[in-house]
């Protein structure tokens, strides 16, 4: 059956409109400068990534006597915020733009300070180009521009400098400040300016031969009317000719008319003018600069045909596939290692929670750890015992001859002398219960814990808090105490009974080895802290043994690699002085031990 006339016109319309969708290709970021409407919309059209922006328009002044001069506020609005994000920019030094001056756009609608800096043209000057000086403030945006590579593609114009004055306008006078002048290529350090000739009569320099067919292609449609040089770089002690400047066009005189330029600071492509720059720039963008600049073009398409099964390379199936089969191996493994460590965190949270939190939480977490130290009877008081009014333990562990209770806070400070000594009230309340003195007590605070622990008082409590927990009989205990003990007995610096064996002491409880002779406190260290030298008595050393070092409270082992008498490396050592290599480091104020 045939379609009605209205659905072959709506099939029409849908067909066009798809026609003229584009798939923008976000790289690379084109920033345009006073290039005519026609070659951005082209590009725009092929899929370009443009800002079309602008160094703005000549102003034409009304200076007619002697005394005038009018106020000039330079619209940066032709530049886009993220310049320094852009890949690509390009200038068209030719814009003839003219717009009349108002008063109101060179206006300051909010200002900071008593004071603020202003342009000023005077009489006799009646057109003002603002372009020079913001070619200048073009140059610093590109200086933020780096660890990239990026290109200025420019097409050239006569060069020329203006003379701009500054005033400083405050509340009762306005100070006219120095002559600043300003080029039109003051965008680009060292651009190697000669003589400004004009003409249409050019050759196309020796290159690449895509690049020469395209210019070969537009040559009859050059006009140029700025001249260039060769620059010279010192090499040794002899100027030679800069090996990053290329000639690209000659006029018939042999003068540079176009060239390119290679810097790390970002590349310079410097073209004459040409009357169809929106198909010449499609052309160069498309198919010239991807071979040159590949890294400013990730999504060129010049080539995509290669990609085509029909075209492979020998061996590229191959390879694929192993490159998928690798991908998806490590997605496996990827997998297998997000649940090994959500595992882990879920298994160990409790380490974190018994710095972070109070309350039930923290009582929680503290039962974990002490279950994890092998006491084998740990409670929560609180939900063994529900009918209790009065303030009551929130942990007992029972010992096989007799009691541990323990009373925990999580608190932004650090305890007061009342928090400390309130487990003495139920100690004493239990005993009596009990009918017999084997009760024992225990404070812990997770002190200050909305501050990291290093950053926190450590230890949380003062010598009078300590003393009288000795003299309560009764101990005092942080949090972070524990956490540090978890790593010391994982390292097999102290072993779990001997830490539950320092958890009933008195006073301010203590994790360290037990059994440890004193070795010697070294002052003397040599190979980046590896090597001391000790000076031992009553006791033997041996290559292999391992040591304890002890620093601040906190111990950590070592091995002995080295024993050395005189400088002679020996198995052992008994009395005198000897030199020791260590498999860990040892500070200063560092005590050796050994068991």
């Amino acid at each position: 059956m045939e379609r009605s006339h209205k659905e072959n016109s709506k099939s029409h319309k849908v067909s066009k409109i798809e026609s003229e969708i584009v798939t923008l290709i976000e790289r690379p970021r084109i920033c345009c400068f006073d290039l005519e409407a026609e070659a951005v919309a082209k590009l725009k059209k092929s899929g370009a990534n443009i800002y079309d922006g602008t160094l703005g328009a000549k102003i034409t002044i009304p200076n007619r006597s002697k005394r005038e001069y009018h106020e000039i506020s330079l619209n940066l609005s032709g530049f886009p915020l993220n310049l320094h994000e852009y890949d690509i920019i390009i200038l068209d030094l030719n814009n003839f733009s003219t717009i009349d001056y108002e008063a109101k756009d060179h206006l300051s609608e909010s200002q900071t300070g008593k004071s603020l800096y202003k342009l000023v043209s005077r009489y006799p000057e009646t057109i003002f180009d603002p372009r020079p000086i913001v070619s200048d403030l073009l140059k610093q945006e590109f200086s933020k521009i780096t660890n990239r590579p990026s290109l200025i593609i420019v097409f050239s114009a006569r060069s020329y400098s203006v003379d701009y004055e500054t005033i400083k306008v405050t509340e009762s006078y306005s100070e006219s400040l120095d002559i600043e002048t300003y080029d039109i290529y003051s965008f680009y350090d060292n651009i190697p300016l000669a003589d400004a000739n004009y003409g249409k009569d050019v050759s196309i320099c020796e290159m690449p031969d895509d690049f020469y067919s395209l210019l070969e292609k537009y040559k009859r449609n050059i006009t140029y009317d700025q001249t260039f040089y060769h620059p010279k770089t010192l090499e040794g002690s002899k100027y030679i000719k800069d090996q990053n400047f290329f000639p690209l066009i000659r006029n018939i005189n042999d003068e540079i008319v176009s060239y390119i330029q290679f810097h790390e600071k970002g590349n310079l492509i410097l073209f004459p003018q040409i009357k169809d720059k929106s198909s010449f720039l499609l052309e160069f963008l498309s198919k010239i600069a991807p071979s040159i600049f590949p890294n400013l073009f990730p999504y060129s398409t010049s080539f995509a045909w290669k990609n085509e099964t029909e075209y492979w390379l020998p061996k590229h199936a191959f390879f694929l596939k192993e490159k998928e089969d690798l991908q998806k191996e490590y997605e496996q493994k990827l997998e297998e290692n997000r649940k090994k460590t959500e595992h882990n965190i879920a298994k160990y949270s409790f380490l974190h929670d018994i710095l972070t939190e109070s309350g039930e939480h923290l009582v929680n977490a503290l039962i974990k750890y002490l279950k994890w130290l092998e006491f084998v009877d740990v409670q929560n008081y609180d939900e063994t015992d529900t009918s209790s009014t009065v303030l009551e333990e929130d942990i007992q562990v029972i010992l096989p001859n007799g009691l541990l209770i323990i009373e925990c806070k999580g608190i932004g400070g650090t305890s007061t002398d009342s928090d400390c000594s309130q487990i003495s009230k139920i100690k004493h309340r239990r005993c009596k219960q009990r009918g017999k003195f084997d009760v024992l007590a225990l404070y812990i605070v997770n002190h200050q814990r909305y501050l990291p622990p290093l950053k926190r008082q450590n230890p949380p409590f003062t010598e009078h808090q300590i003393q009288d927990a000795i003299n309560d009989e009764r101990g005092l205990l942080s949090t972070w105490q524990l956490f540090k003990l978890y790593s010391d007995i994982e390292n097999g610096i102290i072993t779990k009974e001997e830490a539950r064996k320092s958890i009933l002491e008195f006073g301010l409880i203590e994790f360290k080895p037990s059994d440890l002779s004193f070795v010697y406190e070294p002052t003397e260290f040599f190979n980046n802290e590896q090597v001391c030298i000790v000076n031992i008595e009553n006791i033997t050393l041996n290559v292999n043994d391992e040591l304890f070092i002890e620093r601040d409270g906190q111990y950590t082992k070592a091995q002995i690699l080295d024993i050395q008498d005189n400088g002679q490396s020996v198995p052992q050592a008994t009395q005198g002085e000897f030199g020791l290599k260590l498999s860990e480091k040892i500070k200063k104020k560092s005590t050796l031990w050994k068991r």
